[in-house]
């Protein structure tokens, strides 16, 4: 005689049921319902039907989200060195799929010196930068993170080196 045993696995409910396949019919059924904690019945009396899932679907959105960040950063790395526009310090911390150690992401715009202090590489895009600040506006720093302001103006009107690019 065959049986078919049954489940039935809902958010908030697990059913359960016993045929007989020969006799074709039910020898047994159930279920039992999963109890909600008494702050999500008290939100669901006040009319709140925020289901008990949603904090789930929120956060396996925002993982989702994360992951085709990466994703499409880790592609745009290896286009870039395919092409050979990666400078040379920080391509060789990419190991074969473009990852490197979380906790060690290497600066595209510095690289250690000689002397073992960090150097700006796009300097002389910084000097032609503060150049053109100081006949406008004179005596103001500037910080250097601003270059790629400049770079992309500067892309406007005349073709970039590829490491500025």
């Amino acid at each position: 005689m065959k049986k078919i045993f049954g489940l039935d696995l809902g958010t908030n409910s697990i059913g359960w049921a016993v045929v007989d396949c020969e006799a074709h019919k039910i020898e047994g059924a159930g279920s039992r319902i999963l109890p909600m904690d008494a702050g999500i019945m008290g939100d669901f009396e006040k009319g709140n039907s925020v289901s008990q899932t949603a904090d789930r679907t929120k956060y396996r959105g925002m993982r989702r989200l994360r992951e085709r960040y990466l994703l499409r950063r880790e592609r745009l790395l290896r286009v870039l060195r395919v092409m050979g526009y990666l400078p040379e310090h920080y391509e060789v911390q990419l190991d074969r799929y473009c990852h490197w150690d979380v906790e060690c992401e290497p600066k595209l715009a510095w690289r250690e010196g000689k002397d073992g202090e960090m150097e700006f590489l796009f300097e002389q895009s910084f000097a032609e930068m503060a150049q053109e600040f100081n006949e406008k506006y004179p005596g103001i720093k500037i910080p250097k993170d601003w270059t790629i302001y400049y770079l992309r103006k500067k892309a406007m009107t005349e073709p970039l080196a590829k490491e500025e690019l």
